[in-house]
């Protein structure tokens, strides 16, 4: 993104390690949404993505930190930072010129110690998170049809700070990703993964503004792309993705073994996670089913597997009653709630109920099969 609409230069760069194709506009359906992200670049849903920062100061970290969390609050990506460097799929540093990040899955074939993204300016953060993602520009999505009055491009990227050969102002601004390797529809000049470009950067005389907030486009189409929700319990500070989290009383991080999260107070703890997910986008179905995977015990009372039981309830209806994990140690169980899922807001509930010990959970999660096209 630019941070000054004035200087009619790009400072941000979108690393993407594999080629992409030229394509054409394609035709969209009625009242299609926007932006766009390469099919190969696409996180597995509900997984933990580790951020480690090189360097930088508290300030640019603790805005890097509420940033990020913005597209977490959409997408069915976890996110936890301050992690250590040899974890991290994200290393971050602030003190290099420009601002840019690898792309999606890319991140992975970065040998670590190097870094995977700078931030110059905390107002690309939003941005750069995306491109982590897997989002690219918006100016290169199959739908773009911007009008570019090409030798004024040249001529404006040619000189300092970008320095530009023609070869690379194509790779950035006039080529487009091809429509059969991205998940896209139509453009959305209120995203934030869209540059800003004057308007005499067109043959038409339409600019772009530069976008530092997620428009409603950015929040819808990121959650077609990683549909469902996860929580991860494992650590003191419980992450999630695409949802929120109630606990009830006594619902307690697990100091003893430091793995998990318990609920011990009979009748009256519970876990509450509530989510948003749209059955369809665009017209098309998002996803073909839905199931509950938990990662959770029953712990010993004396040799034997004690009895904590739970209801497991969804969206009002009770799934499983009384119901204690039948192990000592922790196991994975799902269930199928395709039939269950609201369209829109959901609700999955865990009500602990009479107990001789305590119930123990690492992780809930909902996967919804994306469907791609």
């Amino acid at each position: 993104m630019m941070s000054n609409p004035n200087s009619n230069l790009l400072n941000d760069t979108c690393v993407d390690v594999r080629p992409k194709a030229p394509a054409q506009p394609q035709p969209l359906p009625p009242g299609a949404l926007e932006l766009a992200l390469p099919t190969s670049k696409l996180w597995e849903c509900g997984r933990v993505l580790d951020f480690h920062f090189l360097r930088g100061t508290e300030q640019q970290k603790q805005a890097f930190r509420q940033a990020a969390a913005q597209w977490s609050q959409h997408a069915n990506l976890l996110m936890r930072f301050d992690q250590p460097l040899q974890n991290a799929e994200f290393r971050v540093a602030f003190d290099n010129a420009g601002n840019w990040s690898y792309v999606g899955v890319d991140n992975l074939s970065i040998p670590s110690p190097q870094t995977t993204m700078n931030i110059q300016q905390v107002s690309s953060i939003l941005h750069e998170v995306g491109h982590a993602l897997g989002c690219v520009h918006e100016h290169s999505s199959p739908a773009s049809a911007i009008q570019w009055n090409k030798p004024v491009v040249y001529q404006a990227l040619a000189g300092p700070p970008n320095n530009w050969d023609k070869a690379k102002v194509d790779a950035n601004v006039f080529e487009r990703y091809a429509a059969n390797r991205t998940q896209f529809s139509a453009f959305d000049p209120a995203s934030v993964m869209l540059y800003f470009f004057p308007a005499s950067w067109t043959l038409n005389g339409v600019g772009t503004n530069a976008n530092n907030t997620l428009s409603s486009t950015d929040k819808s189409f990121i959650n077609r792309c990683y549909p469902g929700c996860s929580v991860d319990f494992s650590k003191p500070t419980i992450a999630s993705g695409a949802c929120t989290v109630k606990l009830g009383p006594r619902v307690l991080f697990n100091q003893f073994f430091g793995n998990s999260w318990l609920m011990n107070q009979p009748n009256a703890s519970f876990i509450e996670v509530a989510f948003t997910q749209p059955k369809k986008y665009a017209g098309k179905d998002i996803y073909r089913k839905a199931i509950l995977k938990l990662v959770h015990l029953t712990s010993m009372a004396g040799s034997q597997v004690g009895n904590s039981s739970i209801d497991i309830v969804v969206n009002g209806q009770v799934i499983k009653k009384d119901y204690s994990p039948p192990s000592s140690n922790f196991i994975a169980e799902q269930w199928d709630i395709t039939s269950l899922m609201k369209d829109g807001a959901n609700l999955v509930r865990l009500n602990f109920k009479n107990a001789k010990t305590n119930y123990w959970i690492q992780k809930l999660h909902v996967d919804c099969d994306r469907i791609l096209s």
